[in-house]
């Protein structure tokens, strides 16, 4: 079965109120959109967002991955660099499964914490060892407004969404973060609390495409080189080599990387083959069993 007949019968399986967006293994392949236009929240594939900005900051010249986040980000924990904040390897901690987060969650879901409740909330950990955690792209986002004068979605904005023609997608203010729940995304942050469709998440890829030296606004080679730069991290089948990046899960293995998010009423994942072209994106109703990672793997990953 060809990848176009594998997404049609994917499509069948979708759970009500799913879309999905497809782009066959060929240049200049037209994007098969199925399912609503909206925005929908993304959850955790907001961090590759994150992390690309950092990484036009590097091309930029206001940072260096090297630098340690104390030196760009005044107040922020010592003893460990950008570059390892960016892979879950600088022991800031999570502070999702903490009760006091979970209890403010459930009592006001409309009005989310800020960076100093969060940081109360996250137990660090020791450094140099991947453990994937949202603490430290809360860092990296305050970091990004303090360098560049922008709020985070200002700077996402003119530095990720507009060059990727990614006209759909936010990082919202907090009057834009609600869902039909009444819960704000920005309870995630920087980790989590953008809004997309699953069109623009195939955009996203354009980033990575070759810059036109006339309108520079893909990544540099050497940033392209430090978005993959990755380390080894344990995860289950479906995933085979599975390693993290700057905010990106790539899998040589399955011939990939993407990332995938989920939150209170969304599942999402998008995921790209470099070798083929082909990439899928899915935002799914978060009721049901449906792994939209899973979902992707299968229809794209090599199971040779």
């Amino acid at each position: 079965m060809d990848d176009t007949l594998a997404f049609e019968a994917l499509l069948r399986q979708l759970p009500t109120g799913s879309v999905a967006a497809y782009r066959g293994p060929r240049d200049g392949a037209p994007i098969h959109v199925s399912g609503p236009a909206e925005p929908l929240p993304v959850f955790s594939v907001t961090k590759m967002f994150v992390a690309a900005g950092v990484l036009r900051a590097v091309d930029a010249g206001l940072l260096t991955l090297a630098d340690p986040l104390a030196s760009r980000l005044p107040g922020a924990p010592t003893g460990c660099t950008i570059a390892q904040v960016l892979t879950h390897t600088a022991g800031l901690g999570n502070y999702t499964a903490n009760p006091d987060y979970q209890h403010a969650i459930n009592a006001d879901p409309g009005e989310p914490w800020e960076l100093e409740e969060i940081s109360a909330a996250s137990t660090p950990e020791k450094p140099g060892t991947f453990s994937y955690g949202n603490t430290g792209y809360w860092y990296l986002g305050a970091m990004l407004e303090g360098i560049t004068g922008m709020s985070l979605g200002q700077y996402l904005h003119r530095e990720i969404f507009e060059p990727a023609d990614m006209a759909s997608t936010r990082y919202p203010e907090p009057e834009t973060s609600l869902t039909p729940s009444g819960y704000s995304t920005l309870w995630a942050g920087p980790a989590g609390a953008a809004f997309s469709t699953a069109a623009d998440l195939l955009g996203f890829g354009d980033l990575f495409a070759d810059s036109n030296p006339l309108f520079p606004s893909a990544l540099s080679n050497a940033a392209r080189a430090a978005f993959m730069d990755s380390v080894p991290v344990q995860a289950p089948a479906p995933w085979k080599e599975p390693r993290y990046g700057a905010g990106v899960m790539i899998d040589a293995g399955l011939g990939l990387w993407g990332h995938g998010g989920s939150g209170p009423g969304y599942r999402s994942a998008v995921f790209t083959s470099p070798a083929t072209g082909a990439a899928a994106a899915l935002i799914c109703p978060g009721q049901t069993d449906f792994r939209p990672e899973s979902a992707l793997i299968s229809l794209l990953g090599s199971h040779g």
